[in-house]
């Protein structure tokens, strides 16, 4: 097999899903669920604990409070199946109480990307603001936009016109003296590789509007399966600075590889 697949406590070869009459609990029906994605590096799942408490506070604001049975089993067997290959690990919980866990080998990507700014905004008084939740359909929409406009991704901004995020990940802005990265305030997700380069590298938080962006020296998007991305465009304004991106890119994976627990 090329993947890895777990569903409720056991290794399977095809998802089985049910249809529930719970409308409360529509799980997989109305994308009605959580999911984390993980990295897998040198054979250990990175940040694991930050990741199982960022699932857990989600599945608190959702209302999902069960115990989730099988969690550490079913990450320890996907990440003894990755090995010592680079790797990504997802964990999909749906509001049925169904956990399911792949794996797949990964390649963590460093090509320069071309941002669009997407025209509907965010809510980030949403419940599901900052939230890695199943429904993604706002953020699929958002791709094809991308892909229609020229792009790679797009920049999100929220209904008070404050930048919060890409479609897949955090923002980065680069002013020529620090890093920045819009607030958690904005409605962004609360990334983990956010959370580590706030805490260990110096990035800075502030409000940005989408006019600010122009006036950056540097863009790159952030996420736990990318590390640091350099972005080379936004909107047509190309970007210069892309070897402040590089330094941070190489300062962050040389530091994870020490610290595969912070």
């Amino acid at each position: 097999m090329s993947e890895f697949l777990w569903q409720n406590g056991r290794r399977v070869d095809a998802i089985t899903l049910g249809m529930p009459r719970d409308r409360s609990r529509s799980g997989f029906w109305l994308g009605d669920g959580l999911f984390e994605s993980m990295l897998v590096a040198d054979g250990e799942i990175f940040a694991k604990k930050r990741h199982i408490q960022r699932f857990e506070d989600a599945k608190r604001k959702l209302g999902l409070r069960e115990e989730v049975a099988g969690l550490e089993e079913g990450l320890a067997k996907a990440q003894e199946w990755v090995g010592r290959e680079c790797g990504q690990i997802r964990l999909s919980y749906l509001s049925t109480g169904d956990l399911i866990i792949t794996a797949r080998h990964h390649l963590i990507p460093s090509e320069a990307l071309a941002l669009v700014h997407y025209p509907y905004p965010k809510n980030e008084e949403s419940v599901l603001a900052g939230v890695k939740t199943l429904s993604y359909g706002e953020n699929g929409a958002a791709l094809r936009y991308a892909k229609q406009e020229g792009g790679d991704d797009v920049v999100f901004t929220n209904r008070s016109g404050f930048i919060t995020e890409s479609a897949l990940a955090n923002i980065l802005l680069w002013d020529g003296e620090s890093w920045w990265t819009p607030t958690l305030e904005s409605g962004c997700l609360p990334g983990l590789t956010r959370e580590l380069l706030i805490e260990y590298f110096g990035v800075k938080e502030r409000d940005f509007m989408i006019d600010d962006l122009r006036g950056m020296k540097a863009l790159a998007l952030t996420s736990a399966l990318r590390d640091v991305q350099p972005v080379s465009s936004f909107q047509g304004h190309s970007y210069s600075a892309l070897s402040e991106v590089d330094r941070l890119r190489q300062q962050f994976q040389d530091w994870r590889a020490k610290n595969p627990h912070p």
